[in-house]
């Protein structure tokens, strides 16, 4: 087996120097306060670790403990027995790749594969794995719990296997004296490691284990090793970090990565220049549309406009990065005390053999975790004394915990490019044709757009709202309209009265979560996209929602129970509603059952052309509504438009069935309230079936029907 001095394999002619890809290994001892000490250490590097992998994390009711900036990844809890690795990602390392974990059906190792298109450490390296196991004393003699075969596989791609393997090996540590019984331990992992070419990073001889007994030896038990493809691109095994209390030493291992990049900044608009901004927004002027525009031209005319207008607000605000924060606990006593405690401990360990260093180094590690507790304590009880009723889901939130996060496996899926298909597949199936260029002509009979129909669309937009992909939050075209209200008004008018809603509001990024709840999370049902449009085309969203619900009352479009979706109403009324029909009924000595109906999948369902069939009779009704969009044949202007998930190759769209809006869909669905029965009637929202039989009454019961909802 090689030991870990391995030359760079090249070095940088063109700058910027390549950047390293720091990562940290340690042993948490099952301790919340060991993890705490090692995060809080990492303010001491001059770059946060991308990845640290944990072995025996700390674990309370199921969950392991969260640090902000960092995504935790661990083994499910199978059989009552807790993940014993866990994987901290530092989040802006994590917005750069695709991330896929894999696990063994164990708790002890589990492994991470992580995807970029750009590649790591060159171009060809599009994939890395890291694999983290803690390996503890097996059933039979001169065993451990996790085999060589899983801690050393053979790959084709850069792999690294660390972890605490509690085996010693004169490779590792050729100072120490050995029994034999270790010796035939640890020969088969390092036969096994030497027979696939794998690499020691660990500086061989330097402990990474003090026991805190008087009669335990120091040992080098946490071991990590590079396959040979990624053995070139090692660069440093250190242990700078200080003391966490725990007997095993944080360990920092570097690897050159010259095509890895930094997340990109994003604007601080808390420190805006606003007197600079608002001159600035005063003398801009929109230029007018071309006078017989095409969807192509109108979209290049509109995106021009909208880049020249965000321009002239991103010049003026400064840029910032994700950075390390303190915790909100923290006081300068714990630090005090931190110093103190590594400074007895480092002392202890100059003599390990003077019993008054020992006993002021447990004393300094006692009164340091206990002032930790106690600041914690005072802080959440300050918190909960000045909670408001909107930080009061944030308290829910903490007390409970975050619940594990789960991957979407599916069968021949297992690359994030597979998996990016299979969902694109379930929630967008089948591939639009490309739209045509063709010329738009005005609609005489469209109400002209009004600067109040703007500002009632900002009013009822939250400041809070995650943005899309241009990052601009709501605050911001709020300010623009307050002190320019012709920019917004001459950018969104030509849309409407041409009825086009161009390509560039309909990028978005995605994400995708669990649905809470469910059995199995083996399907791309188990799961559900939230969709972060950009900031500026919620505003014509809501705009165009807002005329429809107005004809849609206006034509008799809706039932007239109809209270989702529309403003005003709420389930209260249907609840309302509903009671006062039954009490109506029993009074008149009948027996009512309620049947609730979920049409599974109708909004995936829609039949375009039977909606368009509906709408177009209505007189009121304004067709250019109906228009279909850029990207989609058949999606109308209004609709809340979808774009393709981030970082995929693939180009879909909205399904050609999709409806406009949830006020669409209850039109779409209106006919379905009316049944032929003379003894039934439907209450609304919930489809909910009230019966009239007066002497014997219908079992209640609920199904779901999945197919092309009827038009």
């Amino acid at each position: 087996m090689q030991h870990n001095h391995v030359p760079w394999g090249g070095e940088q002619v063109s700058p910027p120097p390549p950047k390293p890809f720091p990562l940290v290994q340690h042993n948490c001892l099952g301790s919340s306060d060991v993890f705490l000490s090692l995060f809080r250490s990492f303010t001491q590097l001059a770059q946060p670790p991308s990845i640290v992998a944990l072995q025996d994390p700390p674990v309370y009711r199921g969950k392991l403990p969260s640090y902000r900036l960092f995504s935790s990844f661990s083994p499910p809890s199978t059989g009552g027995c807790k993940p014993r690795v866990a994987f901290y990602v530092y989040s802006s390392f994590l917005s750069t790749i695709s991330l896929l974990p894999r696990f063994f059906g164990r708790g002890d190792v589990m492994a991470l594969d992580l995807f970029t298109p750009d590649g790591f450490f060159n171009p060809s390296t599009t994939r890395f794995s890291v694999i983290n196991s803690y390996s503890t004393k097996g059933r039979l003699n001169n065993t451990r719990s996790v085999s060589p075969d899983i801690v050393f596989p053979w790959s084709a791609t850069p792999t690294l296997t660390l972890g605490d393997l509690n085996i010693h090996h004169p490779t590792s540590d050729p100072l120490r004296r050995f029994k034999e019984d270790e010796i035939a331990t640890s020969a088969p992992y390092f036969d096994r490691a030497t027979e696939l070419g794998f690499s020691l990073l660990n500086t061989p001889g330097v402990f990474t284990r003090f026991s805190m007994s008087l009669i335990g030896r120091p040992g080098v038990i946490d071991l990590a090793c590079a396959c040979p493809l990624l053995a070139p691109y090692f660069s440093e095994w250190s242990d700078p970090l200080p003391s966490t209390g725990s007997d095993h030493v944080p360990i920092l291992l570097r690897f050159e990565a010259p095509l890895f990049r930094a997340p990109p900044p994003f604007s601080n608009w808390a420190l805006s220049d606003s007197t600079a901004i608002e001159d600035s927004l005063k003398a801009t002027v929109i230029a007018p549309p071309p006078p017989i525009p095409t969807t192509r031209s109108l979209d290049i005319w509109f995106k021009t406009n909208l880049d020249r207008v965000t321009a002239q607000f991103a010049m003026h605000t400064p840029l910032k990065r994700v950075t390390y924060g303190s915790k909100p606990w923290w006081t300068d006593l714990l630090s005090i005390l931190r110093r103190a405690y590594n400074s007895a401990l480092r002392s202890s360990k100059g003599d390990r053999h003077d019993p008054l260093l020992l006993a002021s180094a447990r004393a300094a590690r006692s009164a340091y975790f206990k002032a930790i507790e106690r600041a914690k304590r005072e802080h959440w009880s300050s918190f909960l004394a000045s909670a408001t009723p909107q930080s009061v889901w944030t308290a829910k939130k903490f007390a409970v915990g975050r619940p594990p996060t789960r991957f979407l496996a599916l069968p021949g899926a297992n690359r994030p490019r597979e998996l990016n298909k299979a969902l694109l597949d379930h929630f967008f199936p089948g591939e639009p044709p490309r739209p045509r260029d063709t010329i738009l002509l005005p609609f005489a009979d469209c109400q002209n757009l009004e600067a109040e129909e703007v500002g009632r669309a900002l009013a009822r937009s939250s400041p809070s709202s995650a943005p899309g992909p241009d990052m601009t939050p709501n605050s911001v075209w709020k300010r623009v309209h307050r002190v320019a209200p012709h920019i917004i008004l001459d950018l969104l008018a030509p849309l409407v009265a041409y009825g086009s809603h161009p390509v560039t509001l309909k990028r978005a990024d995605r994400v995708v979560l669990d649905k809470p709840g469910k059995p199995w999370y083996d399907s791309p049902s188990s799961f559900r996209v939230i969709v972060l449009l950009q900031t500026f085309s919620n505003i014509l969203e809501r705009i165009m929602n807002s005329r429809l619900s107005c004809v849609a009352r206006a034509c008799g479009l809706l039932n007239q129970h109809q209270c989702g979706s529309l403003a005003g109403l709420s389930v209260s009324n249907v609840t309302t509603t509903l009671t006062h029909e039954v009490r109506t009924l029993q009074m008149a000595q009948r027996k009512v059952s309620t049947l609730f109906l979920d049409i599974k999948g109708g909004f995936d369902n829609v039949n375009a052309s039977s909606l368009c069939g509906m709408l177009k009779p209505k007189g009121s009704i304004r067709t250019w509504w109906l228009r279909p969009g850029p990207c989609c044949p058949t999606e109308p202007a209004a609709s809340s438009t979808r774009a393709p998930l981030r970082y995929s190759p693939l180009s879909r769209s909205a399904p050609p069935r999709a409806p406009p809006s949830p006020r669409c869909f209850s039109s779409y669905t209106c006919p379905a309230y009316t049944l032929r029965s003379p003894w039934a009637s439907l209450s609304p929202t919930w489809m909910t079936l009230v019966t009239r039989h007066p002497r014997r009454p219908i079992v209640a019961t609920s199904r779901s029907s999945r197919g092309s909802t009827p038009g």
